[in-house]
């Protein structure tokens, strides 16, 4: 080497674009935004509608190939959704901050609860699908209409194989009550609807609505009846919150395995209680009743509520873990805003768009068949 060549600096090496692309930090878990329930479907170009999934709703904050998962609560569980972390690792060297809902699929393609409940356990297949993307390589993105933040998640997210465990969340603009008709006929849980020109504000806002095919919510378990052996648990006691105080709904005997009930009774047995929890609860009730602390929540379908607030038909789905007891209470559908007030919610955006329509169709994780499909054939579980 010349002393001319051993003066020079010596030149870098260069580095290969994933050395090169600047380290992202992991994003902070923010509040949700929640669905408002209500029995109006909206109409309108300006409504987004999508499948309402039955799992665990989850946002996803990703920095190069480190991933977090966090529950409604804030809860990290990625530990429990590790099934899902392959595909999410490798999406990006950069960073985001993503919102869906990890969902099992049952035989006849629908997204199941309990099922997934066991397949957690039993690190079974999951899905994670994907419906909005609050950041992006730092920048936050809540702020931006609705259909811009899926046109971005869907481009992040690119085609995927119906197989992978991180699938988008497709949509479909107007024909909500058509579309809502296809879903219960399916055996759906439901749509949710939002505007598509709404804001992400983290808290429950009339932007995003809920229309269910059956009436199911979480319930607050307050105690439980015994079998009449004395052995075991039939029936679990329900409640809700209101004005701070826990409200007797009934009871619910039905839904259970064997091994249901008897892990949900080991879980009972640790939360002894001497009097109820409950404002109030019938006589006859509690007299065959054992009390417990009300920490746990139990998600439960039902066909009415009676005069006196109690549920008729309840059936057992599951036990929400991703849900705090004093958060639960009756929910009771909203009227949908009129186009006059719409605008009063700090989550609605003030000039719709007009091509939301055409924007869906240049979306590049679109089935080909899936826009203005009335079978729903991009969203559905069973298709992709």
């Amino acid at each position: 080497m010349s002393a001319v060549e051993a003066g020079l600096p010596k030149k870098r090496a260069r580095r290969r674009d994933s050395e090169s692309t600047p380290k992202y930090p992991l994003p902070q878990f923010r509040p949700f935004q929640l669905c408002t329930l209500t029995d109006d479907i909206p109409v309108g170009a300006n409504w987004l509608f999508e499948m309402k999934f039955d799992g665990y709703r989850a946002q996803v904050a990703i920095s190069e190939s480190e991933v977090v998962v966090y529950t409604r609560n804030g809860h990290d569980w990625t530990r429990q959704f590790k099934v899902i972390l392959p595909p999410l690792q490798a999406l990006t060297k950069g960073s985001a901050l993503i919102d869906g809902e990890i969902v099992a699929i049952d035989s006849k393609g629908r997204t199941n609860f309990s099922m997934l409940k066991t397949g957690i356990a039993a690190g079974m297949p999951l899905k994670f699908y994907a419906f909005d993307l609050l950041e992006l390589n730092g920048e936050d993105l809540s702020s931006r209409p609705l259909l811009e933040r899926k046109e971005r998640l869907a481009e992040l997210l690119g085609e995927r194989d119906p197989d992978d465990s991180l699938q988008f969340s497709s949509h479909i603009a107007d024909n909500g009550k058509k579309i809502f008709d296809t879903m219960c006929a399916g055996g759906h849980e439901g749509i949710i609807a939002k505007r598509a020109d709404s804001r992400y504000v983290g808290d429950r806002t009339a932007s995003w609505l809920k229309i269910k095919c059956t009436k199911r919510q979480e319930f607050v378990v307050g105690g439980y009846r015994p079998s009449d052996t004395g052995r075991g648990m039939a029936s679990l006691i329900l409640g809700t919150y209101e004005n701070g105080k826990l409200i007797y709904r009934g009871r619910v005997g039905t839904g259970f395995t064997e091994a249901m009930r008897k892990s949900i009774l080991a879980q009972l047995e640790k939360r002894p209680l001497d009097k109820p929890a409950f404002a109030s609860v019938p006589r006859d009730i509690a007299r065959r009743a054992r009390w417990v602390n009300p920490e746990l929540v139990a998600e439960v379908t039902y066909s009415e509520v009676t005069p006196d607030g109690s549920l008729r038909h309840p059936s057992f789905q599951g036990m929400r873990e991703d849900k705090r007891a004093d958060q639960v209470v009756m929910e009771t559908p909203k009227t949908v805003a009129s186009a006059a007030t719409a605008n009063l919610d700090p989550a609605m955006g003030t000039c719709p768009r007009p091509s939301m329509t055409a924007s869906w169709r240049r979306c590049p994780a679109r089935r080909a068949a899936s826009c203005g499909s009335m079978t729903w054939r991009a969203s559905s579980p069973a298709s992709r």
